[in-house]
């Protein structure tokens, strides 16, 4: 029963990833952290996120603007070990809380169809990778900002797929290194992602097909909702 819940969770954290390229940890972590010791589903969720931004990457990879990309990921290294000191001044819950509220309220005016463009996209990427490597320093939510600025610049959903895989399979790279120097990726954290890699596979490639039957249109829509019930689930967790 442990193993058919872990597939299932896993299957819809795929689907997730496949469809709009971000939202794998969302689905995943709070499932698995309740099935396995969180030593153990925090590593297992990257290394899965990192096989799912493969798989995109690969369905994705024309589209995927690196010039743009550098900045992002700079700015995001740069920022990330000032969020973890951010941490530290900060109380977890309110960070936490005020984070989850902001993105919720800006996906909401999204969806309503307010916008701010930005005319110098390249130049806008350094501060939407500090913001993301701000909270993914200290609670680990690095895709929700980037998101949104995708989605308000309104990219076609190839771009904003490319983009942001991009981005992730840097991020989730470091991070599985930064596991590996702490001593965090045991031969049961192997063994349990191992087992899960097929449902993930299936999860992913049921998404990418879903994907080619949205418009640009629903797309954004679609990534805003995840993003709102990122932030949803962000402000619940703290209680």
């Amino acid at each position: 029963m442990f193993l058919v819940i872990c597939i299932i969770v896993v299957v819809a954290a795929g689907f997730i990833q496949g469809l709009t390229s971000f939202g794998f940890a969302l689905i995943a972590m709070p499932f698995l952290a309740r099935l396995i010791p969180l030593q153990q589903a925090v590593p297992i969720v990257v290394m899965l996120s990192l096989c799912t931004n493969l798989i995109v990457i690969i369905d994705a990879r024309r589209h995927v603007d690196l010039k743009k990309i550098w900045i992002l990921i700079l700015s995001s290294l740069v920022a990330a070990p000032i969020g973890t000191y951010l941490l530290l001044l900060l109380d977890e819950r309110l960070l936490k809380s005020f984070t989850g509220i902001f993105i919720i309220l800006i996906a909401i005016l999204l969806l309503l169809g307010k916008s701010f463009p930005v005319k110098n996209e390249k130049l806008a990427f350094v501060p939407v990778g500090i913001i993301s490597g701000l909270l993914n320093g200290s609670i680990s939510m690095s895709g929700p900002p980037v998101a949104l600025f995708l989605s308000n610049q309104r990219t076609g959903k190839e771009t904003f797929r490319a983009n942001i895989t991009a981005y992730g399979i840097i991020l989730n790279v470091i991070t599985i290194c930064t596991y590996a120097y702490s001593g965090m990726l045991t031969r049961q954290v192997f063994t349990y992602s191992l087992w899960l890699v097929p449902s993930m596979l299936i999860g992913v490639w049921i998404g990418i097909k879903a994907i080619r039957k949205l418009n640009d249109q629903w797309f954004r829509r679609l990534a805003l909702w995840v993003i709102i019930l990122s932030g949803a689930w962000t402000v619940i967790s703290i209680f």
